[in-house]
C-alpha cells in the first residue's frame, strides 16, 4: 500500500500504559485514596477496556509502589507507613545525589543559574515552615537536575522510583516531619558548590537535604 513520506513515526500507546498513566494520575491526584480497595470490574468499566491490560497496569504500578498487591486478598492505593519515611528520603537521596554528581560537571551557565534560583526559592519557605510549598519547589529543584542530567539510563532509574516513593513522602509530609535542619545546612552548601562546579560537594550537599548520614573525616 502507497505510504505518505515526510512525516516522523508516531509513536503509539498500548491500552496497558494508557491504564497504568490514568491510574497513577487518579492516585496522584487524590481521586483514588490511599489504602482504596481497586476492583477490576470498577476499573475496566471507568477505563473502557478489557480486564488484561488492566491487570498488567496494576502489576506495572505495584513495581512502583503506587499498588500494592495479595493474591486472593486485596488490591489496593498503597498505604504510605509514616516510620518509613526517613529511609524512603535517603534511597531517594541517594539516587538523586547519583544525579547530582554526574549533572554538575556538564552544566552550562545557563543550567547552572536556573538550578541555583530554583533551590533559592525552595530554601525561601524554610523560615516560614511552609512544608506544602516545599515539597512542590524541592520536587521542582530535583526535576531540573533530571532535566539536565547526561546520562539517559540513570534519569529513567531514578524517575521511576520517584512516583511511588515520592507518592509515600507527599502523604506523610507535615511541619513535623520534616527536618528543617537538614534543609537549612543542605541548600546553601549545594548552592556554593554549583556555584564553584564542585560535583562531590554538590552531592553531599542534597545527600543532606534527603537525611543522608555523612561523613565523619
Amino acid at each position: 500500500m502507497p505510504i505518505a513520506s515526510g512525516g516522523a513515526p508516531v509513536a503509539r500507546k498500548s491500552l496497558r500504559e494508557s491504564a497504568a498513566e490514568q491510574i497513577r494520575a487518579a492516585i496522584l491526584d487524590g481521586t483514588l485514596q490511599p489504602g482504596e480497595t481497586l476492583n477490576d470490574g470498577e476499573l475496566q468499566e471507568w477505563l473502557g477496556i478489557s480486564r488484561t491490560p488492566v491487570r498488567d497496569a496494576l502489576n506495572d504500578l505495584a513495581r512502583y509502589g503506587l499498588i500494592e498487591m495479595a493474591p486472593q486478598r486485596y488490591t489496593r492505593v498503597a498505604k504510605p507507613r509514616p516510620e518509613d519515611r526517613t529511609l524512603i528520603m535517603q534511597t531517594l537521596g541517594a539516587l538523586v545525589g547519583g544525579v547530582v554528581r554526574i549533572t554538575v560537571p556538564e552544566l552550562t551557565e545557563a543550567q547552572r543559574s536556573e538550578l541555583i534560583a530554583s533551590i533559592r526559592t525552595a530554601a525561601a519557605t524554610l523560615p516560614s515552615r511552609d512544608y506544602r510549598a516545599h515539597g512542590v519547589l524541592g520536587w521542582d529543584m530535583v526535576d531540573l537536575f533530571l532535566k539536565s542530567c547526561p546520562n539517559h539510563i540513570l534519569v529513567a532509574a531514578t524517575q521511576d522510583r520517584i512516583d511511588g516513593l515520592g507518592y509515600q513522602l507527599t502523604i506523610t509530609r507535615n511541619v513535623e516531619s520534616t527536618d528543617w535542619a537538614a534543609l537549612e545546612a543542605g541548600y546553601p552548601a549545594l548552592i556554593a558548590a554549583l556555584e564553584a562546579g564542585d560535583a562531590i560537594a554538590a552531592e553531599l550537599a542534597i545527600e543532606t537535604v534527603f537525611q543522608l548520614p555523612q561523613p565523619t573525616a
